[in-house]
């Protein structure tokens, strides 16, 4: 009897053990080189871009002529919202498509003309600029534990800067609106993500998304 309750016991402790494992290995695909997932969409909201911060607010106006010169001023920025997907090639490495949109504005102000005395700068209009980016991306987790993962990606694609200009002194030389395509890039060094098949994130970077990212990502 003593036999047969330790075999009984035995058999039980290693049903439980390989349920626990299987289990485990369900529920941490992502660091399994054969049943990880492929797929990853993800949204996410960010600062402003570095390149909304120079161009907004180190814009300096100049007319053609060259008889004013001034400054932008009152800088709004909305933050970059963005919704992205991954296509992952292997457990560590992944192929994405990227876009996002911002706005930023300033207002434009005469600092100097020539032969005239300002006693203040003038404000002449104001700037207001849509940005909409569209980019490709290569990333790769570098580290990996548990439900904690680490990676980095570079991104490459396009932007389109639409501006306008909102009028507000008609006597003076107006500059013209500004829309343009520009090669639009990011780099991200540092993301932190945290979750399994539902996961927050985290990152940071340099280029046309924003500065600090913080967002949602489903993986299936």
């Amino acid at each position: 009897m003593n036999g047969r309750f330790f075999l009984k016991r035995m058999s039980f402790m290693l049903c439980l053990a390989l349920w626990t494992v299987y289990g485990y290995a369900q529920g941490d695909k992502v660091r399994d080189s054969e049943y990880y997932p492929k797929n990853e969409i993800y949204i996410q909201y960010g600062t402003p871009t570095i390149m909304e911060l120079v161009t907004t607010m180190q814009v300096d106006y100049k007319s053609a002529s060259g008889h004013y010169d001034g400054e932008s001023r009152n800088h709004k920025f909305s933050g970059v919202g963005g919704l992205g997907y991954n296509f992952f090639i292997s457990p560590s490495m992944a192929l994405g498509v990227y876009a996002g949109v911002s706005y930023s504005s300033a207002d434009l102000y005469i600092t100097h003309m020539e032969n005239v005395n300002l006693k203040e700068p003038t404000m002449v209009c104001r700037s207001n600029i849509m940005n909409y980016s569209g980019q490709l991306s290569l990333s790769m987790i570098y580290w990996q534990r548990g439900a904690w993962e680490c990676s980095g990606a570079v991104y490459l694609g396009v932007c389109y800067l639409d501006e306008s200009i909102d009028v507000r002194e008609e006597q003076y030389v107006i500059p013209e609106p500004d829309s343009r395509f520009k090669v639009a890039y990011h780099i991200t060094p540092v993301k932190f993500r945290y979750g399994n098949a539902v996961g927050f994130f985290a990152e940071l970077g340099f280029g046309y998304r924003g500065l600090l990212n913080v967002g949602l990502s489903v993986k299936i």
